[in-house]
């Protein structure tokens, strides 16, 4: 992400604060995003490890916000944003909430996890008008979701789990490219973006271990079992002869001119994913990717009820963040009914 940022035109304070104070003066966006850029990459908690993705959403979120604080057809900023106030991003977020964004034609209110983003982006690019010594940064808290996280994100029940596994069960490169990518999600319990970005030289398939770079560049070895190891060793025989020379990632788009053989991307996967979802008819709590690493995480936790063990091999470094996935065990619960019921 650094190289695509001209860091030197922030390096000097000063000169940092006036850039900062034309720019939003003169209502230019662009130049308020390189701004935040350059903090992230200098001074952000990431910094130069910072997804693309993250920065993408960061950046339509930041575009919403100026969007809504320069409206297009008024005369006026609703908004001085080098003067905003929590209120102020009190008011934007309850736009967000009744209205929806600022940006598509058609909006639609936003729901609260997407709220928080928006507002955790647009949080970050106040840090970097006060690194500009620009803005001071507003106080505002996002809103609370009612809905547990849980809820919110459910696992795949083990019947629908199999049902996808039996319909990706077809002899055609693209079936077994996206029963691999299923099942390292739904087993090994890999977030979309350690898939997708997974290189061959981390797959060692005679130790049955995956050398995985999870959020923040942390990274872990994570072991899978010999089933899925063996179709993994029949997808690196397949992805061979589509390939394209020097390509590092294990997964590969199939099809398509341009994209044949070269790395596939979290939107691609993210898109087949949901296709197989609507042609089985899943209903649409059960649609999205993250579900499959719930899945996963729901499993490990059934099987050891051990949130440590759950932790090491998600990659939490918190195991408290595990703790979802026991509220998470629907067998579980239904086991339980079911044993109610029979003492009745």
């Amino acid at each position: 992400m650094g190289t695509l940022v001209p860091l030197s035109a922030w390096d000097n304070p000063s000169k940092r604060r006036l850039e900062a104070i034309r720019a939003a003066q003169e209502r230019n966006e662009e130049k308020l995003l390189e701004l935040h850029r350059a903090y992230l990459v200098l001074k952000g908690r990431k910094r130069a490890r910072l997804s693309p993705e993250t920065l993408a959403l960061y950046q339509v979120a930041i575009r919403d916000y100026l969007a809504w604080a320069w409206p297009p057809e008024a005369p006026g900023p609703k908004v001085e944003i080098l003067k905003a106030t929590g209120d102020d991003l009190d008011r934007w977020i309850h736009d967000l909430e009744t209205q929806g964004g600022h940006l598509n034609p058609k909006p639609s209110p936003l729901k609260p996890g997407s709220i928080a983003t928006y507002l955790a982006a647009v949080r970050s690019f106040y840090r970097a008008l006060a690194w500009a010594k620009a803005a001071e940064i507003p106080q505002v808290r996002a809103p609370q979701d009612p809905t547990p996280a849980h809820e919110r994100r459910p696992a795949l029940p083990p019947e629908l789990y199999q049902k996808l596994l039996l319909y990706l069960t077809y002899d055609e490169p693209q079936a077994h490219r996206d029963r691999l990518a299923v099942r390292l999600m739904g087993e090994a319990g890999l977030r979309i973006s350690e898939v997708v970005n997974l290189r061959l030289t981390e797959v060692h398939l005679d130790e049955r271990l995956l050398e995985v770079t999870g959020k923040g560049g942390k990274r872990r070895s994570v072991p899978i079992s010999r089933s899925l190891a063996e179709e993994l060793g029949r997808w690196l025989l397949l992805r061979r002869a589509h390939a394209r020379p020097g390509e590092a990632r294990l997964l590969i788009n199939l099809g398509g001119r341009k994209g044949h053989g070269k790395g596939m991307t979290e939107k691609t996967l993210r898109e087949r994913l949901n296709q197989h979802y609507r042609a089985l008819g899943f209903p649409s709590r059960y649609h999205g990717a993250h579900l499959l690493r719930h899945t996963a995480g729901t499993r490990i936790y059934r099987k050891s009820r051990d949130l440590h063990i759950t932790a090491r091999l998600l990659g939490h470094a918190n195991v408290n963040t595990s703790a979802i996935y026991a509220k998470m065990d629907m067998e579980g619960l239904f086991s339980l009914v079911d044993r109610l019921e029979e003492e009745v």
